[in-house]
């Protein structure tokens, strides 16, 4: 059986029919085995907003306090993660709904980013795969919130590209698939690199051909072949149909691969 890992932000989540497109996708892709794994960042933001607390971000993270933990769980794992998989069994496709917590899937620890502490943000350290076997003995499509336990027992925010990255290497998947807003990457001058290896990837980034928000994409996407996925691949939406023509094709139909 394949074993694929799909990556959805808040704002592929936001995108009208996309989930319902997906689900429609993942029937029709025998012999797959779908890992999702969600964040939402733009509905934790505005949640924090309607509660009055403020935040600020330190290289792309949210300084997360004890309050703040709270109320990042109940969007992730609570609303968010119900949505979705509430959409999938409208579709049709038989899903849970778990986070980082259940079964102890997700074991994290205090993430400290460049030194400073941030507070309730963790960084995955530990991936227990016996969830995973069982939903796919079931024909059972996780779905997965971020949020996890701490090795010394808080609860700890944990970015979502970061937990389906330690996903993706403990499940040694096929590939991993990051929807996004942004169709792969990019070289400086615009062009779309469909297909690049690790080595590749270090020589455009050295030669200025790879920059600014390109940079941590294409990182994320050589740690995970490196780490044990035969592909990854950074794709935007283009409706039904995106995720199986993209992964019949060697190449990225629809962004970049990244293969070892």
């Amino acid at each position: 059986m394949q074993t694929v890992v799909i990556k959805i932000g808040g704002a592929t989540i936001n995108q009208p029919g996309l989930i319902e497109e997906l689900a429609g996708d993942l029937r029709q892709l025998d012999g797959l085995f779908p890992i999702v794994v969600h964040g939402g960042g733009a509905e934790i933001g505005r949640y924090l907003k309607l509660l009055g607390k403020e935040f600020t971000f330190v290289k792309g993270l949210r300084v997360t306090d004890a309050d703040m933990v709270d109320i990042v769980e109940m969007v992730l794992s609570g609303k968010i993660n119900k949505a979705v998989v509430s959409l999938f069994q409208r579709c049709g496709l038989r899903a849970i709904g778990v986070s980082g917590k259940d079964l102890g899937l997700l074991r994290a620890e205090k993430l400290y980013q460049d030194g400073a502490d941030i507070g309730f943000v963790g960084k995955i350290v530990a991936v227990d795969t016996a969830l995973f076997d069982l939903c796919a003995g079931h024909h059972i499509v996780p779905v997965v919130s971020p949020i996890s336990y701490g090795t010394d027992g808080a609860t700890y925010n944990v970015n979502a590209d970061h937990a389906a990255l330690e996903v993706a290497k403990a499940v040694a998947c096929d590939d991993i698939v990051f929807i996004s807003d942004v169709a792969g990457i990019h070289r400086a001058n615009g062009e779309t690199i469909r297909r690049l290896t690790p080595a590749q990837a270090d020589r455009l980034i050295a030669d200025g051909e790879i920059t600014g928000g390109m940079i941590p994409k294409v990182t994320s996407a050589v740690e995970c072949v490196q780490g044990g996925a035969t592909r990854a691949r950074i794709i935007a939406w283009y409706g039904p149909g995106t995720l199986i023509r993209e992964l019949s094709a060697p190449e990225s139909t629809y962004g970049t691969v990244v293969t070892r």
